[in-house]
């Protein structure tokens, strides 16, 4: 009797997997063996789940992929380091500010607030914002009085130098300075959403212009690209990644801002087409470039 199940268990797979995949028959009989191989467990099997299962799956894996690149391709972070330099001058140990907010040590809290206040740098600026919220109430009063200080500083700079700007567009030493302000004003959160973009356009302006006086100033390139990239000028930075690539043909960040451009405007062929120059310049490529170059390789492998 289990004998003649099987025969027609075997039969009916055959007859309606050979019928529903007549067009493939390498496939119509993986899904047989399988089917026959492991009785009615086989059709759980992934062989058997709809295309529209793996077309889900693979999106979700594309996905996944292009968000890998994505992580790989931001530049190096330019954020200050959280280390502290404070009273190097008096040769004591350097001391990691956040470790320091974190300490159950109210007195170092408050020392290191204390040091914080006497600087002009807005390095410092993310770790003072994370002191606002500290529990201890006088460790937070210090970092909303340095905050505001700082504040109060930059925007004094800041109308400053757009003055001297304006005097004088062609000052090589005039626009780093207010570039660099307008950097940190940008970086600080003191800004609400349009003041921000208008301050955007301005700074990607001061460097376009710093670039022209001082085109051997690499980091100005970077910030533009990014700046740009950010404002959806997708012509005005490709234009100054290209330019950035002529000026440091050695550079691989050169390649990377380029690429980073491509990627963001879904232009993939000029992206594979500024990885194989990458691959067939002299440059000693760094871990990141590297695994960008591999995962584009696979890319292509893949097609």
């Amino acid at each position: 009797m289990l004998e003649w199940v099987l025969l027609v268990y075997i039969a009916l797979c055959i007859a309606c997997i050979g019928f529903r995949h007549r067009h493939d028959k390498n496939e119509a009989w993986v899904r047989i063996v399988l089917a026959v191989g492991f009785p009615v467990v086989g059709f759980l099997l992934p062989a058997f789940r709809s295309k529209r299962w793996h077309k889900r799956n693979d999106a979700r894996h594309e996905r996944a992929r292009q968000e890998l690149f994505v992580d790989i391709l931001v530049e190096k972070s330019n954020q200050p380091d959280v280390v502290s330099k404070l009273e190097t001058e008096k040769e004591m140990n350097v001391v990691p500010l956040e470790e320091a907010l974190l300490v159950n040590d109210i007195s170092t809290r408050r020392r290191v607030m204390i040091d914080l206040l006497k600087q002009d740098s807005l390095d410092y600026l993310e770790v003072l914002q994370m002191a606002v919220s500290n529990e201890d109430t006088e460790t937070s009063h210090y970092a909303v009085s340095a905050i505001m200080e700082m504040k109060r500083k930059i925007t004094l700079n800041l109308q400053e130098l757009a003055v001297k700007f304006e005097e004088n567009k062609g000052d090589a030493h005039v626009l780093l300075s207010y570039s660099e302000i307008l950097k940190s004003y940008l970086r600080s959160g003191f800004l609400d959403e349009r003041t921000r973009i208008k301050y955007c356009y301005t700074y990607t302006n001061v460097l376009k212009l710093l670039i022209e006086q001082s085109p051997d100033l690499a980091e100005a390139y970077v910030d533009k690209i990014n700046t740009d990239l950010g404002l959806e000028e997708y012509a005005e930075a490709e234009q100054t990644a290209l330019l950035y690539l002529k000026q440091f043909p050695l550079h691989e960040d050169a390649y990377l801002s380029l690429m980073k451009v491509y990627f963001t405007m879904r232009a993939i062929e000029q992206l594979k087409s500024t990885l194989i120059q990458l691959r067939k310049s002299p440059i000693r490529l760094s871990n990141q470039a590297l695994t960008i170059v591999r995962f584009w390789s696979e890319e292509q492998a893949d097609e």
